[in-house]
């Protein structure tokens, strides 16, 4: 997967809230610790399994339509790719876990960079991991997130795809994910089709940013 580093987005401003998105745009990939952007500005990271929607969601917190590329095969990006909102912090967009159309050895040093990033970005401030409301928590989640606190990152645990479940199925999901990925509350559920829950999600990347977060959820 490819992009254009002179793709700057001339969007008009999106309101989420009190707060209000006036440019975001690609910054650069990094497939190295060494690529990763060293300039003291804010980093908040987003993964998950591939085809959760993570591509999608970046999007629509962005107020875009196709500044991250969403990718036909899931498991395709191999890199970490850097978007810059409102020339302040940068979005990150991580390769999927779980699904990854690589050989093992690939996934492995995959996973091993992710983790690196994790634990030695000075400026990553926390983690979104998103997981299909649909699954309520899979063993490929579960041993993610372990990995992701024992680095001692902060991880926010986010639902997705609330649009493709009802009511019955979103209660008792939502509470499997609690119980399996011990959260201490319900984890914030979102769907990028009705955009619901973007508000609430830029609340907490915010307060990720401005070290006001009271605990991870």
């Amino acid at each position: 997967m490819s992009f254009d580093p002179q793709n700057k987005s001339r969007q008009a401003p999106v309101k989420f809230g009190d707060f209000t998105v006036t440019s975001s745009a690609f910054a650069k990939s990094a497939i190295s610790l060494k690529g990763v952007p060293n300039e003291g500005v804010p980093q908040v990271a987003f993964l998950g399994r591939s085809n959760v929607g993570k591509s999608s969601l970046l999007n629509a917190l962005m107020g875009q339509k196709k500044l991250v590329k969403v990718s036909s095969t899931p498991g395709k990006t191999r890199e970490l790719n850097f978007f810059k909102v409102n020339d302040a912090f940068f979005l990150v967009d991580l390769p999927g876990v779980g699904f990854a159309q690589v050989s093992v050895a690939k996934r492995d040093e995959m996973a091993k960079f992710i983790r690196e990033y994790v634990e030695k970005c000075k400026d990553l401030c926390g983690l979104v991991y998103l997981v299909d409301i649909r699954h309520g928590g899979t063993p490929i989640d579960i041993e993610t997130v372990e990995s992701i606190r024992a680095t001692g990152c902060p991880v926010l645990v986010v639902a997705s795809k609330r649009d493709k479940v009802n009511q019955t199925e979103l209660a008792k999901n939502l509470k499997l994910i609690q119980e399996r990925l011990s959260l201490p509350t319900p984890p914030l559920c979102v769907s990028v089709l009705k955009k619901f829950g973007l508000e609430a999600l830029w609340q907490e990347i915010l307060g990720a940013i401005n070290g006001t977060n009271d605990a991870e959820r």
